[in-house]
């Protein structure tokens, strides 16, 4: 699709979001914020009704903390895939014909390393299920209504402004607090992290220059995966601090022990490659870390 000039954000407010609509609005995009913060709440269908038509939708709103919907699942279920609805039906009313829906990684104990998108999924939270059914959605409105969705499904993404009780945020705070420890659940489990520049340049490529005319499913990783442990050993580094890690030995509900991306179809589809290694991103996320963003 040629020209997109006008796009709507949903979780305009949230740690992807602002990232992504202060790159929109760089390029001159014009971009229509929605989100909870500003009374827009996707899972209510009247929130849209005075948002102008536009070019495309980025789909990003969701609840999005693991342990907090294994806690709580039915407001999971209920706002994500509520949400993705009626984002889709905001679409088919308005003849917007392009989507860029966040899903996640929906893959569960990995069969082989790393992960490419044939993978079977075998996600076991209510999060990751909630973000597979809005992939059906997505499929769905697009052979019934022709709206083009790209799916993306990103690994551990971090970086400047993610929430407080996401992993490297919580070890970060630790490192620069005054206790000479820092406590963890589990040392062991291994993920592929994926800095926010790197996936907001994805994002971005995919809503003003990639022309797709049927559904796409694309992850997002940087094609490495560190554990737990590594990362806090590198955080202690850029922090210069030598603090005593405490493990308290609790192994998550269905906790996968390592994952890794194959990031091969982006990487040859879009020209995408990460441009921010472990190092360099832990850096550039503890240096922002004093910044004003929402913690």
């Amino acid at each position: 699709m040629e020209g997109i000039t006008s796009v709507l954000v949903t979780g305009s407010d949230g740690f992807i979001g602002r990232h992504l609509v202060k790159k929109l609005r760089d390029k001159g995009v014009a971009v229509e914020e929605f989100d909870i913060t500003k009374g827009k709440d996707a899972a209510d269908f009247k929130s849209f009704a005075s948002i102008r038509k536009v070019d495309a939708v980025l789909h990003l709103a969701a609840r999005t903390f693991v342990p907090d919907a294994f806690e709580n699942p039915a407001p999971v279920y209920r706002e994500n895939i509520g949400g993705t609805l009626n984002v889709l039906e905001y679409c088919r009313v308005n003849s917007i014909k392009k989507i860029v829906y966040a899903s996640s990684y929906v893959y569960g104990r990995p069969e082989r390393l790393p992960i490419d998108e044939n993978h079977t999924t075998g996600i076991q939270n209510p999060y990751g299920r909630s973000k597979l059914i809005g992939e059906a959605l997505c499929k769905g409105y697009y052979e019934d209504y022709g709206i083009v969705p790209v799916i993306f499904r990103p690994f551990n993404i971090y970086g400047p402004g993610q929430g407080r009780n996401f992993l490297i945020p919580s070890l970060i705070r630790q490192c620069l607090s005054d206790s000479d420890t820092i406590v963890v659940k589990d040392l062991l489990p291994r993920r592929d992290y994926i800095y926010i520049d790197d996936v907001t340049e994805a994002y971005v490529y995919a809503i003003l220059d990639y022309n797709c005319t049927s559904p796409e499913i694309f992850n997002i990783g940087l094609g490495r995966s560190y554990s737990v442990e590594e990362i806090i050993n590198k955080l202690q580094a850029i922090a210069s601090t030598d603090k005593k890690i405490i493990s308290e030995g609790q192994r998550r509900k269905n906790e996968i022990p390592d994952c890794v991306a194959n990031a091969g179809k982006i990487i040859k589809t879009f020209g995408w490659n990460p441009k921010y290694d472990i190092d360099e991103g832990l850096r550039l996320t503890v240096s922002h870390f004093g910044a004003p963003w929402k913690r």
